[in-house]
């Protein structure tokens, strides 16, 4: 006699390529649909959207919660639940404003109700007077209360008991790619051979220091470095960075290569990988740098829990200056990339794998193994 999946709802802010979705979609990629099969609640509809539809997931999409307001979404969500369902569980990943999607879980009597927080602090001032309001409808409204990492956990809950859920990524993907798929992107790219090739994957946005990296690319022009940098992704500060770039006269130097699909093979483009962040949880981007063997720069901003021990990770002040960051970059470089199998190692034993991390979220969902 064949049953049924059960349904869980994830609340996530897009379907585009980002830090949660690619975290959530690398899960639901490996899930047996047999047994548990996700929808998606998101503000922005994104790449990722086919492939939900595809894999028999729904996505439903709504305002902004500061355009229609609380009460508004509240609503919403309830009757999304209210008409789509049962769900047996919600998983909301909307960081401080989650309780608003656990609380219309709440109402509508989802019994397993879950707080996923993936980052360590909030992008604007002016949300911070509102933070311990907001923390408190989450912490009230929630089951299970799950962080990215350590900080991000202290963050968000406090002394609270809370458990970890690492950004477990899909270590093989990148551990063997084809040479050939390589040399077609830096053929794309039109990257030469001696360029230096120094590499980002982030949202654009202020929290990424998109500008600090652009700065650093005048100063290796300045010192009549061959280079490249290439910035993966897109957000709202897309257009600001290009004029940027044209201001600065360095559209030759920097490409801007949108959103893509083929993260794996573009890491085997870069030979440093960049990532001076104001603040973060615990960057998918970044493991997946390492699972690669890139050198990889980043800022104090980031935990230092995402350092897998791989030996790969240099940790800088931003206030240390420019200067420093460019040697760094070159010091590294000259040093060439590490073993893609011993870091792939290094991240399974600090628990980044995905079958232990699905594991994990089925017991979360009280699913029978």
């Amino acid at each position: 006699m064949s049953t049924k999946p059960i349904k869980v709802l994830q609340i996530i802010p897009s379907t585009g390529y980002g830090g949660i979705s690619s975290m959530l979609m690398n899960l639901y990629r490996n899930i047996d649909k047999n047994k548990v099969q996700f929808d998606f609640a998101a503000f922005n509809r994104g790449q990722l959207h086919d492939e939900i539809c595809a894999n028999g997931g729904r996505v439903f999409y709504f305002d902004y919660i500061k355009k229609q307001g609380p009460i508004a979404y509240i609503k919403k969500i309830r009757q999304l639940i209210k008409d789509n369902g049962p769900y047996s569980a919600v998983h909301v990943h909307s960081g401080f404003k989650s309780g608003f999607g656990l609380l219309a879980s709440r109402l509508q009597g989802i019994p397993i109700r879950v707080c996923h927080i993936h980052t360590s602090n909030t992008e604007q001032s002016w949300q911070k007077p509102l933070l311990p309001i907001l923390k408190k409808i989450s912490l009230v409204n929630s089951t299970k209360l799950i962080a990215c990492g350590q900080e991000a956990g202290y963050f968000m809950y406090g002394k609270k008991d809370f458990e970890i859920l690492t950004n477990a990524i899909n270590v093989n993907s990148f551990t063997y790619t084809n040479p050939i798929d390589i040399d077609k992107i830096k053929m794309d790219f039109k990257i030469q051979k001696g360029c230096m090739v120094i590499g980002h994957v982030g949202r654009f946005v202020q929290v990424k220091n998109h500008n600090f990296m652009i700065n650093i690319a005048e100063k290796l022009k300045k010192m009549d470095i061959n280079f490249k940098m290439v910035f993966i992704g897109d957000g709202p500060l897309k257009m600001d960075v290009q004029h940027l770039i044209e201001r600065k006269g360095l559209s030759e130097n920097i490409i801007l290569a949108g959103v893509r699909s083929d993260i794996p093979e573009v890491m085997g483009v870069f030979d440093v990988f960049l990532f001076p962040s104001l603040f973060e949880g615990l960057p998918v981007s970044l493991l997946e740098a390492q699972a690669s063997g890139l050198p990889c720069i980043v800022s104090t901003g980031v935990p230092k829990e995402s350092d897998v021990g791989a030996g790969l990770v240099k940790f800088l002040e931003i206030d240390n200056g420019v200067d420093n960051w460019v040697n760094q970059i070159i010091y590294e470089v000259s040093k060439g990339r590490g073993d893609k199998k011993s870091a792939g190692s290094k991240l399974l034993e600090n628990g980044y794998d995905i079958q232990d991390n699905i594991q994990r979220l089925m017991e979360i969902y009280n699913v029978s193994s």
